[in-house]
């Protein structure tokens, strides 16, 4: 089973959403999807609650033993996990789990000074592993091609590590979808599909999941 953590000390950046999504997605394309929601909030859970899509299971870890779990459930092909800002040890947990960790940042200043506690839990699992997991920034909650926008996306470059270059804007379609227990592929905003569809595709090829 092949494992996506996104994970991110600051709240509100939209984990969640781009969580969901993707799980919808990639189940969409014959994934056996996991979701896992390791927030205590249990706003994953809550869209699962609410949703039709009987392809995909949901679970809930409220402690920070997703990376000794995950490992004995068997019958995925990719493990998806909403992991909960704040908790130190629980985004280390979910680091440790994953194969590639996805750390959304919004363009403002605010994302990019809480990120670097991230970073180095990322790096620090690299070292012992060997480069494990891989790991990607992705631009989420973006307005249209701000400056502050292309700012993030200079510093990002110097990065130790890249970023998805598809990223997800501000749109109604999203808050609207995960209220409802839905996808943004459920809806009629055909460009937040377009960008669902973008992250999937990307997510796909850096993970090589269509050789599964």
């Amino acid at each position: 089973m092949t494992t996506i953590g996104l994970v991110q000390q600051k709240g509100g950046v939209g984990k969640t959403t781009i969580a969901t999504n993707l799980a919808a997605a990639l189940s969409g394309r014959g994934y056996s999807v996991l979701l896992v929601d390791a927030d205590p909030q249990g706003t994953a859970r809550d869209w699962a609650a609410k949703s039709e899509n009987t392809a995909l299971t949901t679970v809930g870890v409220d402690r920070p033993v997703v990376h000794e779990e995950l490992p004995s459930i068997e019958g995925f092909d990719v493990a998806i996990v909403d992991a909960v800002g704040k908790l130190e040890k629980m985004t280390v947990s979910v680091i440790k789990a994953s194969d590639l960790a996805l750390v959304p940042i919004q363009p403002s200043a605010a994302d990019l000074w809480a990120v670097g506690q991230v970073i180095d839990h990322i790096e620090s699992r690299q070292e012992i592993t060997g480069g494990k997991p891989k790991a990607r920034f992705v631009i989420s909650r973006a307005i249209g091609s701000s400056k502050m926008g292309e700012q993030v996306q200079d510093i990002l470059d110097e990065a130790p590590f890249g970023r998805l270059e598809s990223s997800v804007n501000q749109r109604v379609a999203y808050a609207r979808a995960l209220g409802d227990g839905k996808s943004v592929h459920q809806t009629s905003d055909e460009k937040a599909q377009s960008e669902v569809d973008a992250i999937t595709d990307e997510i796909e090829q850096i993970l090589q999941l269509n050789g599964q």
